[in-house]
């Protein structure tokens, strides 16, 4: 693995306090030539007493505790429809812990960013985990159909963790898109810019060579960029929609690509029947995967059976109050 240099390698440094810094006589130095000023207020501090104010004690004031959520999971969109919105569809109805907990995966499990201190091995073996902690959440809390499409999606979005590329040390990157277009029921729906690129590289492709070059000119290169394409695809409605059909199978093709990736089986065939089954099998599998870091995964075991009830996530909260 590539030596790692983020943050979190960085040498533990103790503190030094100023006072170790300088000498002695430096120390004295100071002492000598500190100079001794005359207080602005000679009157110690008061209140005075003023008859106007009311003497009597004020009511006591009923301040009343708070429970507040320290953590709701964030959803994840991958930007591609017929995966978000399957999980989206799954989840609908559902509670907040749930879906907590379905996110939490795709996050840290499918999709994680940072992967600070994981060999590659490590890091598809947290995939397979993340597809059975899926498993077991869609056993638990869906039926058979919605169960299928969730698990279908869910698989997915693991085969695109699989196909992740290392951009350094401690940072994957995967073929996700950060912007995403959602309507009001959190429906992904598809960019048209891809139908205009689609469209360009084919019927013009010195203007597409053109795009790519104002996209990689600056660091305004993608705003420009898509403005010029927008500029270009309203000049060329009817080739776009002459190509329509072709983009579509284009797409089409890209699913049936990303269903062929192979996924990592570490932790396959789990006993997703219960908690305390799922927890065991888990552990079992991990004893005979010694060539994991077993500390990492026994601490992503660990977390899952500290959690209450049949969820693998509990949703953090505090209690605060007023004296």
């Amino acid at each position: 693995m590539e030596k790692c240099s983020c943050y979190h390698s960085a040498p533990y440094q103790r503190i030094q306090p100023w006072t170790d810094k300088i000498s002695d006589a430096q120390i004295e130095n100071i002492k000598k030539n500190f100079a001794s000023t005359k207080p602005m207020n000679d009157e110690p501090l008061a209140i005075k007493k003023d008859t106007s104010v009311q003497t009597e004690a004020p009511a006591p004031v009923e301040r009343k505790g708070a429970i507040s959520v320290l953590r709701h999971v964030n959803p994840y969109y991958t930007g591609y429809a017929r995966i978000d919105n399957a999980i989206t569809d799954a989840l609908y109805g559902k509670s907040q812990e749930l879906k907590d907990n379905v996110y939490d995966i795709m996050w840290n499990d499918l999709l994680r960013h940072n992967v600070h201190g994981l060999e590659e091995e490590d890091r598809t073996a947290l995939i397979s985990l993340g597809v059975q902690k899926a498993e077991y959440l869609a056993e638990q809390y869906m039926d058979d159909k919605t169960k299928a499409s969730f698990m279908e999606a869910i698989r997915s979005v693991a085969r695109i963790g699989m196909e992740g590329k290392r951009v350094s040390a401690c940072k994957m990157e995967y073929n996700v898109k950060y912007a995403v277009g959602l309507d009001g029921n959190g429906h992904v729906h598809d960019d048209n810019m891809e139908a205009y690129l689609y469209a360009m590289e084919r019927e013009a492709p010195d203007t597409y060579k053109t795009y790519q070059e104002i996209r990689k000119s600056s660091k305004n290169g993608e705003v420009d960029a898509a403005f010029f394409a927008l500029h270009w695809a309203m000049k060329n409605l009817n080739l776009i929609a002459a190509n329509r059909p072709g983009y579509q199978r284009h797409k089409d093709e890209q699913y049936e690509k990303l269903q062929k990736v192979k996924l990592d089986d570490t932790f396959s065939g789990a006993d997703t029947s219960s908690k305390e089954k799922f927890i065991a099998s888990i552990v079992e599998k991990l004893k005979m995967n010694q060539n994991l870091q077993q500390s990492f995964f026994m601490e992503q075991i660990m977390k899952m059976s500290k959690t209450t009830g049949t969820y693998l996530l509990g949703r953090q909260m505090v209690l605060s109050g007023k004296a």
